[in-house]
Protein backbone atom coordinates (compact mmCIF):
# COMPACT_ATOMS: atom_id res chain seq x y z
CA UNK A 1 0.00 0.00 0.00
CA UNK A 2 1.36 3.49 -1.09
CA UNK A 3 2.97 5.29 2.00
CA UNK A 4 0.44 8.97 1.91
CA UNK A 5 3.32 11.35 2.92
CA UNK A 6 3.03 15.25 3.06
CA UNK A 7 3.25 17.29 -0.08
CA UNK A 8 6.57 18.93 -1.26
CA UNK A 9 6.59 22.47 -0.51
CA UNK A 10 8.15 24.71 -3.35
CA UNK A 11 10.44 26.74 -2.56
CA UNK A 12 10.65 30.35 -3.67
CA UNK A 13 12.46 29.63 -6.66
CA UNK A 14 9.98 26.98 -7.43
CA UNK A 15 7.20 30.14 -7.53
CA UNK A 16 6.40 31.36 -10.48
CA UNK A 17 6.82 35.58 -10.51
CA UNK A 18 4.22 38.07 -11.31
CA UNK A 19 5.08 40.45 -14.08
CA UNK A 20 5.82 43.88 -12.12
CA UNK A 21 3.39 46.25 -13.32
CA UNK A 22 4.73 48.80 -15.62
CA UNK A 23 5.21 52.58 -14.41
CA UNK A 24 1.70 54.52 -14.05
CA UNK A 25 0.92 56.11 -17.38
CA UNK A 26 3.55 54.00 -19.18
CA UNK A 27 3.03 51.00 -21.96
CA UNK A 28 5.18 47.95 -20.88
CA UNK A 29 7.04 48.64 -24.66
CA UNK A 30 7.43 52.40 -23.98
CA UNK A 31 11.06 53.51 -24.30
CA UNK A 32 10.82 55.08 -20.88
CA UNK A 33 10.22 51.79 -19.23
CA UNK A 34 13.05 50.00 -20.57
CA UNK A 35 16.67 50.63 -18.94
CA UNK A 36 18.76 52.70 -20.98
CA UNK A 37 22.23 52.92 -21.47
CA UNK A 38 24.42 54.05 -18.15
CA UNK A 39 25.73 57.29 -18.42
CA UNK A 40 29.12 58.07 -17.90
CA UNK A 41 29.99 61.34 -16.14
CA UNK A 42 33.01 63.31 -17.55
CA UNK A 43 33.63 66.52 -15.44
CA UNK A 44 33.90 69.40 -16.76
CA UNK A 45 37.45 70.98 -17.91
CA UNK A 46 38.95 73.36 -15.55
CA UNK A 47 38.30 77.13 -16.44
CA UNK A 48 41.34 78.43 -18.10
CA UNK A 49 43.86 80.77 -15.81
CA UNK A 50 42.76 84.70 -16.75
CA UNK A 51 45.21 86.69 -19.11
CA UNK A 52 48.36 88.32 -17.60
CA UNK A 53 48.37 92.34 -18.45
CA UNK A 54 51.89 93.55 -18.96
CA UNK A 55 51.42 97.65 -19.32
CA UNK A 56 53.44 100.47 -20.96
CA UNK A 57 55.59 100.62 -23.46
CA UNK A 58 59.30 99.70 -21.92
CA UNK A 59 57.46 96.02 -20.56
CA UNK A 60 55.98 95.42 -23.75
CA UNK A 61 59.31 96.06 -25.40
CA UNK A 62 60.77 93.92 -23.24
CA UNK A 63 58.78 91.05 -24.37
CA UNK A 64 59.51 91.65 -27.97
CA UNK A 65 63.32 92.25 -27.26
CA UNK A 66 62.90 88.62 -25.58
CA UNK A 67 60.65 87.17 -28.65
CA UNK A 68 58.17 86.43 -26.44
CA UNK A 69 54.90 86.64 -28.11
CA UNK A 70 51.44 88.04 -26.28
CA UNK A 71 48.01 86.06 -27.19
CA UNK A 72 46.82 89.94 -28.08
CA UNK A 73 48.17 93.24 -27.96
CA UNK A 74 46.16 96.06 -27.36
CA UNK A 75 46.66 99.52 -28.16
CA UNK A 76 44.50 102.61 -27.87
CA UNK A 77 42.74 103.59 -30.70
CA UNK A 78 44.05 106.90 -31.27
CA UNK A 79 47.86 105.94 -30.88
CA UNK A 80 48.40 104.31 -34.43
CA UNK A 81 47.61 107.56 -36.09
CA UNK A 82 50.65 109.36 -37.63
CA UNK A 83 54.26 108.28 -36.57
CA UNK A 84 52.68 106.85 -33.70
CA UNK A 85 51.84 103.82 -36.03
CA UNK A 86 55.64 103.04 -36.77
CA UNK A 87 56.33 102.17 -33.12
CA UNK A 88 53.84 99.10 -33.49
CA UNK A 89 55.27 98.10 -36.94
CA UNK A 90 58.12 95.77 -35.36
CA UNK A 91 55.30 93.97 -33.29
CA UNK A 92 53.40 93.54 -36.59
CA UNK A 93 56.65 92.16 -38.21
CA UNK A 94 56.82 89.25 -35.36
CA UNK A 95 53.28 88.31 -36.00
CA UNK A 96 51.84 89.54 -32.90
CA UNK A 97 47.88 89.98 -33.09
CA UNK A 98 46.95 93.93 -31.90
CA UNK A 99 43.75 95.10 -31.58
CA UNK A 100 42.39 98.99 -31.26
CA UNK A 101 40.37 99.27 -28.03
CA UNK A 102 38.65 102.27 -26.37
CA UNK A 103 40.18 103.51 -23.46
CA UNK A 104 37.83 102.33 -21.22
CA UNK A 105 38.42 98.98 -22.14
CA UNK A 106 42.12 99.10 -22.32
CA UNK A 107 41.84 100.26 -18.83
CA UNK A 108 39.61 97.23 -17.94
CA UNK A 109 42.68 95.05 -19.22
CA UNK A 110 45.35 96.81 -17.42
CA UNK A 111 43.80 96.05 -13.96
CA UNK A 112 45.10 99.30 -12.54
CA UNK A 113 48.38 99.19 -13.74
CA UNK A 114 49.78 102.18 -15.80
CA UNK A 115 49.77 101.00 -19.46
CA UNK A 116 50.64 104.17 -21.56
CA UNK A 117 48.22 103.38 -24.03
CA UNK A 118 49.70 99.76 -24.60
CA UNK A 119 48.64 96.27 -22.97
CA UNK A 120 50.05 93.09 -23.76
CA UNK A 121 48.56 90.21 -22.71
CA UNK A 122 49.96 87.20 -22.12
CA UNK A 123 49.07 83.84 -20.40
CA UNK A 124 52.39 83.50 -17.96
CA UNK A 125 54.81 86.13 -16.40
CA UNK A 126 57.99 86.17 -18.55
CA UNK A 127 60.49 84.96 -15.83
CA UNK A 128 63.81 84.56 -16.52
CA UNK A 129 66.44 82.19 -15.21
CA UNK A 130 69.60 82.23 -12.66
CA UNK A 131 72.29 82.91 -15.77
CA UNK A 132 69.78 85.30 -17.54
CA UNK A 133 69.40 87.17 -14.46
CA UNK A 134 73.09 86.93 -13.84
CA UNK A 135 73.86 88.15 -17.17
CA UNK A 136 71.46 91.29 -16.62
CA UNK A 137 72.57 92.39 -13.61
CA UNK A 138 76.42 92.31 -14.80
CA UNK A 139 75.36 94.21 -17.41
CA UNK A 140 73.46 96.76 -16.17
CA UNK A 141 76.03 98.15 -13.56
CA UNK A 142 79.31 97.57 -11.87
CA UNK A 143 77.59 96.62 -8.39
CA UNK A 144 74.16 95.26 -9.06
CA UNK A 145 72.19 94.51 -6.49
CA UNK A 146 69.72 91.44 -6.25
CA UNK A 147 66.93 90.76 -3.79
CA UNK A 148 66.17 86.93 -2.98
CA UNK A 149 63.13 86.07 -1.39
CA UNK A 150 62.80 82.86 0.55
CA UNK A 151 59.15 81.60 -0.01
CA UNK A 152 57.15 85.03 0.73
CA UNK A 153 53.92 83.89 0.91
CA UNK A 154 51.62 87.14 0.65
CA UNK A 155 50.86 88.66 -2.81
CA UNK A 156 50.76 92.13 -0.89
CA UNK A 157 54.06 91.37 0.66
CA UNK A 158 55.43 90.05 -2.87
CA UNK A 159 54.59 93.24 -4.59
CA UNK A 160 55.60 95.89 -2.02
CA UNK A 161 59.03 94.24 -1.70
CA UNK A 162 59.49 93.89 -5.66
CA UNK A 163 58.37 98.06 -5.30
CA UNK A 164 61.49 98.64 -3.22
CA UNK A 165 63.73 96.45 -4.90
CA UNK A 166 63.08 98.67 -8.00
CA UNK A 167 62.96 102.14 -6.52
CA UNK A 168 66.19 101.16 -5.30
CA UNK A 169 67.73 100.51 -8.60
CA UNK A 170 67.95 96.61 -7.73
CA UNK A 171 68.81 94.47 -10.99
CA UNK A 172 66.77 91.98 -10.24
CA UNK A 173 65.10 89.83 -7.80
CA UNK A 174 64.69 85.74 -7.32
CA UNK A 175 61.50 83.57 -6.28
CA UNK A 176 61.12 79.82 -5.83
CA UNK A 177 58.61 78.22 -8.05
CA UNK A 178 56.97 76.70 -4.73
CA UNK A 179 55.00 77.74 -1.62
CA UNK A 180 55.81 81.36 -2.93
CA UNK A 181 53.63 84.21 -4.27
CA UNK A 182 54.18 84.39 -7.97
CA UNK A 183 53.69 87.56 -10.06
CA UNK A 184 50.11 87.93 -10.74
CA UNK A 185 47.69 90.78 -11.59
CA UNK A 186 47.76 91.57 -7.78
CA UNK A 187 51.19 91.56 -7.15
CA UNK A 188 51.17 93.89 -10.06
CA UNK A 189 48.82 96.33 -8.19
CA UNK A 190 50.61 95.91 -5.18
CA UNK A 191 54.15 96.60 -6.92
CA UNK A 192 52.51 99.95 -8.67
CA UNK A 193 53.78 98.42 -11.68
CA UNK A 194 57.48 98.15 -10.60
CA UNK A 195 57.41 93.73 -11.47
CA UNK A 196 57.24 95.21 -15.33
CA UNK A 197 59.95 97.08 -14.78
CA UNK A 198 62.11 94.84 -12.62
CA UNK A 199 64.37 91.49 -13.88
CA UNK A 200 62.68 88.73 -12.25
CA UNK A 201 64.07 85.04 -12.38
CA UNK A 202 62.18 82.01 -10.74
CA UNK A 203 63.78 78.99 -9.88
CA UNK A 204 62.26 75.26 -8.85
CA UNK A 205 65.27 75.36 -6.27
CA UNK A 206 66.57 78.67 -4.26
CA UNK A 207 69.47 77.34 -3.08
CA UNK A 208 70.78 76.51 -6.78
CA UNK A 209 70.13 80.39 -7.71
CA UNK A 210 72.56 81.21 -5.01
CA UNK A 211 75.36 79.42 -5.95
CA UNK A 212 74.81 80.64 -9.40
CA UNK A 213 75.01 84.39 -8.54
CA UNK A 214 78.12 83.45 -5.76
CA UNK A 215 80.42 82.30 -8.89
CA UNK A 216 79.26 85.15 -10.48
CA UNK A 217 80.78 87.21 -7.53
CA UNK A 218 78.01 88.00 -5.89
CA UNK A 219 78.05 88.16 -1.85
CA UNK A 220 75.05 86.74 0.32
CA UNK A 221 73.75 88.40 2.70
CA UNK A 222 70.88 86.79 4.84
CA UNK A 223 68.55 89.26 6.85
CA UNK A 224 68.08 87.23 10.62
CA UNK A 225 66.99 88.57 13.48
CA UNK A 226 70.07 86.08 15.24
CA UNK A 227 72.66 86.74 12.86
CA UNK A 228 76.13 87.69 14.21
CA UNK A 229 76.36 90.86 12.79
CA UNK A 230 74.14 94.70 12.35
CA UNK A 231 72.89 95.63 9.46
CA UNK A 232 74.50 99.37 9.33
CA UNK A 233 77.88 97.32 9.84
CA UNK A 234 78.04 95.40 7.31
CA UNK A 235 79.62 96.34 3.72
CA UNK A 236 77.03 95.97 1.65
CA UNK A 237 79.03 97.82 -1.51
CA UNK A 238 80.21 95.73 -4.58
CA UNK A 239 77.55 92.88 -6.26
CA UNK A 240 75.85 91.72 -2.97
CA UNK A 241 73.24 89.93 -2.61
CA UNK A 242 69.92 90.27 -0.05
CA UNK A 243 68.25 87.12 1.16
CA UNK A 244 64.79 87.97 2.39
CA UNK A 245 62.74 84.95 4.71
CA UNK A 246 59.36 84.29 4.63
CA UNK A 247 56.73 85.95 6.89
CA UNK A 248 56.09 83.48 9.58
CA UNK A 249 59.65 81.27 9.49
CA UNK A 250 62.29 83.39 7.91
CA UNK A 251 65.15 82.21 6.37
CA UNK A 252 65.11 78.37 5.68
CA UNK A 253 68.41 76.66 7.75
CA UNK A 254 69.79 75.22 4.15
CA UNK A 255 69.36 78.81 2.64
CA UNK A 256 71.17 80.04 6.02
CA UNK A 257 74.32 78.16 5.03
CA UNK A 258 74.39 79.70 1.81
CA UNK A 259 74.24 82.84 3.21
CA UNK A 260 78.22 84.72 3.50
CA UNK A 261 76.95 86.91 6.65
CA UNK A 262 73.57 86.65 8.45
CA UNK A 263 72.68 90.62 9.57
CA UNK A 264 70.21 91.83 11.90
CA UNK A 265 68.26 95.10 11.71
CA UNK A 266 68.22 96.45 15.29
CA UNK A 267 65.08 96.72 17.16
CA UNK A 268 64.67 98.71 20.28
CA UNK A 269 61.01 97.99 21.41
CA UNK A 270 59.36 94.40 22.02
CA UNK A 271 58.57 93.59 18.93
CA UNK A 272 60.88 90.34 17.92
CA UNK A 273 60.78 91.03 14.20
CA UNK A 274 59.41 92.93 11.11
CA UNK A 275 57.46 92.69 8.44
CA UNK A 276 58.80 91.09 5.49
CA UNK A 277 58.37 93.62 2.92
CA UNK A 278 59.65 96.49 6.09
CA UNK A 279 62.63 94.70 6.53
CA UNK A 280 63.34 94.45 2.65
CA UNK A 281 63.02 98.12 2.24
CA UNK A 282 65.65 98.29 5.30
CA UNK A 283 67.84 96.26 3.78
CA UNK A 284 67.54 97.55 0.13
CA UNK A 285 67.89 101.11 1.35
CA UNK A 286 70.80 100.73 3.58
CA UNK A 287 72.73 98.93 0.54
CA UNK A 288 71.76 102.29 -1.83
CA UNK A 289 72.81 104.57 0.91
CA UNK A 290 76.56 102.97 1.36
CA UNK A 291 76.41 103.13 -2.97
CA UNK A 292 75.78 107.07 -2.66
CA UNK A 293 79.31 109.37 -3.94
CA UNK A 294 81.00 110.98 -1.27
Amino acid sequence: MRQQGKKPRRSDRDRPRKPSAPRPGLHRDHPQSRPGPRRSFHPSAPAPEPLLPISGRRPVGELLRRGLKPEVLLILRRERRGKEAEVFEPYRQAGWKIEEVERERLDQAAEGTHHQGVVALIRQFPYLTAEELVESAQSRESDPLVVVLDEIQDAGNLGAILRSAEGAGAAGAVIPLHRSAQVTAAVMRASAGAALHLPICREVNLNRALEVLREAGFRVFGADQEGDQSLYQTDLRGPAVLVIGSEGRGLRPGVKRRCDALVAIPLRGRVASLNASVAAALCLYEAVRQRLPG
